[in-house]
């Protein structure tokens, strides 16, 4: 195998890759709002029209006005873009004032945050092996005996104040 096919090249075209959309190139990948309102309607009109021909039963006529009332619901449905379920949802729009997201995948590397009291068993359901973040795991603290691994600047700073005012008071 030469170099050039063990190394591809992707392309990214108004935010689609080629890699997940080989014809982002192209342009394909991304239909306006107008455009789907255009041939939408356009194939709702020769669906009607379809029914001026030589047909005589009435069945075609009935599938044919059928699936161009369909299709004008869907288009109506797509150009108005009813909110039902989103607005009770919490999105970029409706955040609290203020809000910081935690950076999820940070506190899950490092085991911290949310992630810092996990179990082994729910490390091993995100495909975490708990043998392999031992070094990043929060020992339980037991009295005032030697500073855990893990520790934040804080704790380290509190046992440390919390140690020199117990020697003060001696």
């Amino acid at each position: 195998m030469s170099a050039s096919h063990a190394e591809e090249s992707y392309e990214v075209y108004n935010g689609v890759s080629t890699r997940d959309v080989p014809s982002a190139a192209w342009g394909y990948s991304a239909l306006s709002r107008t455009t789907v309102q255009i041939a939408g309607w356009f194939s709702v009109f020769v669906l009607l029209m379809f029914n001026f021909g030589n047909h005589q039963g009435h069945v075609e006529t009935i599938w044919l006005l059928a699936l161009a009332a369909l299709l004008a619901i869907g288009l109506i449905l797509y150009a108005f873009e009813p909110r039902f379920s989103r607005v009770r949802t919490l999105t970029g729009h409706n955040k609290p004032v203020g809000h910081v997201e935690p950076d999820w995948a940070y506190d899950q590397k490092t085991l911290s945050g949310t992630y810092s009291e996990l179990t082994d068993g729910q490390l091993r359901a995100l495909n975490i092996d708990p043998a392999r973040v031992s070094h990043l795991r929060v020992a339980p603290k037991t009295g005032n005996s030697a500073i855990t691994t893990g520790s934040t600047a804080s704790d380290i700073a509190a046992d440390t104040t919390g140690s020199t005012a117990q020697q003060v008071r001696r």
